[in-house]
């Protein structure tokens, strides 16, 4: 019995050392396929970061690319970005403001249609919900003519409106809410009601 317990002992520990080898060897392929995911994510990031330094006749030229050449680098792009007579603060200035404006509205307004859809039983709220899917699958490349039509009939050409109106009522917005808001118990919202 003592040599076949002992011969069991060495079983499982041999067991457990291949294991451990799989194990290693796994761990060092995962590491070795991140590292190389890691630096085909990284390689846009880079070119980005060259093109930052180079004279914009050389990226008009040969494009956005990996050549690292330190003799057409400089640092006149960020002199001209800090001091230079253009109007990119006030650019930056208009896109945060629409960027909250616009997020903002988008999930309140998406926010209420979604709990109407989700919470409550009404006459033709399938038929509605199933118009939500369908504005879903409509590509915007399509709508962006009758868009442009409607603004400038309504005269909202050039101003803020034009820009953050047509996408507060998101249809991908309220579908999401809506699946999320089906899943929390009818009980909970009761409760704070």
């Amino acid at each position: 019995m003592n040599k076949v317990s002992i011969a069991n002992k060495t079983n499982i520990k041999l067991n457990t050392s291949n294991k451990k080898k799989k194990n290693k060897v796994l761990s060092i392929l995962l590491l070795l396929f991140f590292i190389g995911l890691f630096c085909l994510i990284m390689i846009p990031f880079y070119a980005i970061t060259l093109s930052a330094f180079k004279p914009g006749e050389s990226l008009i030229r040969y494009g956005l690319n990996l050549k690292f050449d330190l003799n057409i680098m400089s640092l006149d792009n960020f002199k001209f970005l800090f001091t230079g007579d253009h109007d990119y603060f006030i650019w930056f200035k208009n896109s945060m403001f629409i960027t909250i404006i616009q997020v903002t509205l988008t999930l309140f307004i998406s926010a209420f249609v979604a709990y109407g859809f989700a919470a409550y039983d009404f006459k033709g709220k399938n038929f509605l919900f199933i118009c939500v899917l369908l504005i879903m699958m409509i590509p915007f490349e399509i709508l962006l003519l009758p868009l442009y039509t409607l603004i400038n009939d309504l005269g909202m050409m050039n101003s803020f409106s034009a820009i953050i109106l047509p996408g507060i009522a998101n249809a991908g917005t309220i579908f999401f809410f809506r699946q999320y808001l089906r899943s929390v118990p009818k009980e909970i919202i009761a409760a704070g009601s």
